[in-house]
């Protein structure tokens, strides 16, 4: 993508804050499935419920915080609380009682998966503050390959590290990545007025000021604008089709290899394949469309990716085909979609690109997988459908989903098309 010499010192601290982003979290999820296994595992399915919940309690908490404090504050209060937590469990791990132990790997389970939402979403909201619906198209592809190359080295330290340090010693790493992360969010600030288009002269850090109103106006004003709930129903699509994907994976894995193992092998070559696809995409191929194609095209990537997928594995239900497509899809997902997405809230008032994109990044996406999981579950258990006539039920849905992308991305350049005549008018 083209850098433009007056965005090439913003766009270099968004990427390294965003790599450090993901560098502490892939850090940091492996001591949360290690945590998962202590109690047993039956109480997995209760988890993802109390962390839906937790999210449902965090977002007005959240939403107070945006109402009254300015950008560059509410990104350090949100991170310092962060590792804080971290910390706190640092020292609950040092506690050898085995029912402390218990609690204290329920409540990390949970914590982190609010932390993993929660430190995206806040990164990408200071960011469609700080960046225009052009630059956002040149530039986010660029800065989410940041994140990409911070998930794999978190990956690859981590398994190096693991077994040379303690569960809890490994926690004290990521604190000092999410300090070292605030300083370059602070540097991405200092240089957020360089940033502007010196053909509009637009000073953008005039808008770090507390957004002001209610601590649920996140949630209305999703409810109320028809732009913002095209977002949640793009979503929901994007959660319930990688769960029946989910769902294929786990099955077809298991009759084709009988050997764990060997299946967490082939779990870790397919994460490495995924990055280093989406790793490619996000820098050679997403800033291209974006610019170029546009938003819709971008968006309806992903659902023609998936319909691809799953017309070969309704004909060839095998192992080859389904790591092709799984790897395909999560890298259309995380190297094309994602970036788009993010574009689409450069849009929208400061109170929904903070407000109401956290409600769409954790409640909505987390209630799409709770939704979703139960009614593939059904549809294969209760009514016993199987993987080949669920693949082609499934796809006039996907073409619903395609077109909703469509419609959402002409939307969202009709909205930017009128910021931009704003913009000149001012």
């Amino acid at each position: 993508s083209r850098i433009e010499p007056h965005e090439r010192r913003a766009v270099g601290w968004a990427t390294a804050w965003f790599f450090l982003v993901l560098f502490g979290y892939f850090i940091i999820r492996p001591v949360r499935e290690t945590m998962s296994t202590i109690g047993g595992t039956r109480q997995l399915q209760y988890l993802f419920l109390y962390t839906f919940l937790a999210m449902l309690v965090a977002v007005p908490l959240y939403s107070a915080l945006v109402a009254r404090l300015p950008r560059r504050w509410l990104v350090r209060v949100v991170f310092h609380f962060f590792a804080a937590c971290l910390f706190g469990f640092f020292l609950l791990m040092r506690v050898e009682s085995s029912e402390v132990q218990v609690w204290t790997a329920r409540a990390f389970f949970i914590w982190v998966s609010v932390f993993g939402v929660f430190s995206t979403s806040v990164f990408w909201s200071v960011l469609a503050d700080l960046f225009t619906s052009q630059q956002g198209k040149r530039l986010f592809g660029l800065i989410a390959a940041g994140g990409t190359a911070g998930a794999i080295t978190g990956s690859l330290i981590t398994s190096q590290v693991a077994t040379k340090l303690s569960t809890g010693t490994l926690l004290l790493i990521p604190i000092a990545i999410i300090e070292a992360g605030l300083w370059c969010a602070w540097r991405l600030e200092k240089q957020a007025a360089r940033a502007q288009d010196p053909k509009t002269k637009q000073n953008l850090t005039k808008t770090d000021a507390a957004t002001g109103g209610g601590l649920l106006a996140g949630i209305t004003h999703v409810f109320r604008s028809s732009y913002l709930a095209s977002i949640c129903l793009f979503l929901f699509f994007v959660q319930g089709f990688g769960t029946q994907l989910y769902f294929e994976q786990a099955e077809i894995v298991k009759d084709s290899i009988e050997n764990q193992e060997s299946r967490t092998e082939l779990f870790a070559y397919i994460d490495l394949g995924t990055q280093l696809l989406t790793l490619l995409v996000q820098a050679l191929v997403s800033g291209f469309v974006l610019r170029r194609l546009g938003v819709s095209v971008a968006l309806v990537i992903l659902p023609c990716v998936y319909a691809i997928g799953f017309v070969s594995l309704a004909y060839s239900p095998t192992l080859s085909v389904l790591i092709a497509t799984v790897i395909a899809a999560r890298a259309a997902g995380y190297g094309i979609a994602v970036p788009a997405r993010e574009v689409l809230f450069t849009v929208v008032s400061r109170e929904d690109k903070y407000k109401s994109k956290s409600f769409i990044d954790t409640v909505v996406l987390r209630g799409g997988d709770v939704a979703s999981g139960q009614i593939f579950g059904s549809l294969r258990s209760g009514l016993g459908i199987g993987i080949t006539a669920l693949n082609l039920y499934v796809l006039p849905f996907v073409g619903i989903w395609a077109a909703t992308a469509g419609q959402l991305g002409r939307r969202q350049k009709q909205l930017a098309k009128a910021q931009q005549w704003r913009r000149v008018l001012m």
